[in-house]
């Protein structure tokens, strides 16, 4: 009697283990999936803070280059008046041109 009650209580276990190992796996599959679903979010979102600071990079990169060729007097000034026109329409502003306005 007590035998059999044994060997019901260790088969009704092991089939509740397998039960639970089985509906932990799934869950724990989902969650999973939804975690890789909020890091490929938050990764969109890293490249495209990133590439809008490299978009700004390099136009300070192209206005600093272009701030130069307006200084520089071995160019003459009609050949730089493209440079500066570029640098305008970049949205420079300041002393450079205020100094391409004053003729110098």
């Amino acid at each position: 009697m007590m035998e059999s009650f044994g060997i019901i209580c260790g088969v009704t276990l092991g089939l509740f283990g397998s039960v639970f190992s089985v509906v932990q796996f799934f869950y724990q599959r989902h969650k999973d999936r939804e975690q890789a679903v909020i890091e490929a979010a938050r990764d969109k979102a890293q490249a495209e803070q990133a590439e809008k600071l490299a978009e700004k990079q390099d136009l300070k990169d192209r206005l600093f280059f272009l701030a130069q060729l307006i200084v520089d007097r071995d160019i003459p000034r009609e050949s730089r008046q493209i440079f500066f026109d570029e640098y305008i329409a970049k949205g420079g502003n300041g002393s450079f041109v205020k100094w391409w306005l004053e003729g110098k």
